[in-house]
């Protein structure tokens, strides 16, 4: 019989695993110089729908990767919605209006 937890665990080593620190560094670095998030995972070999999955998994990661995009979007967009997200941001506010929509 399989737990949640141990199905957790699995889940946080296999992203620590495909995201390793040296990796999650040198993609924040990147998001700090304005590549975008999508295009900076591709450069690193990551899929982007896998680096947010990923984080999910590693909460000090997502943290810093959140506070990362906040920092660094775009101004003028309208942020939290749709639109934002359509724009190619992918701010948590922006993540989470499309993540409503479906």
């Amino acid at each position: 019989m399989r737990h949640q937890t141990d199905d957790a665990e699995n889940s946080a080593a296999n992203a620590e695993r495909e995201l390793p620190p040296s990796v999650r560094g040198r993609l924040i670095a990147k998001l700090r110089t304005g590549v975008h998030v999508e295009d900076a995972a591709r450069e690193l070999g990551i899929n982007p729908q896998r680096l947010f999955s990923a984080a999910r998994m590693l909460p000090s990661f997502e943290e810093q990767l959140d506070a990362t995009l906040m920092a660094e979007r775009d101004p003028d967009l309208p942020h939290g919605t749709v639109t934002g997200y359509n724009k190619r941001c992918r701010c948590p506010e922006c993540r989470a209006a499309i993540n409503r929509r479906f």
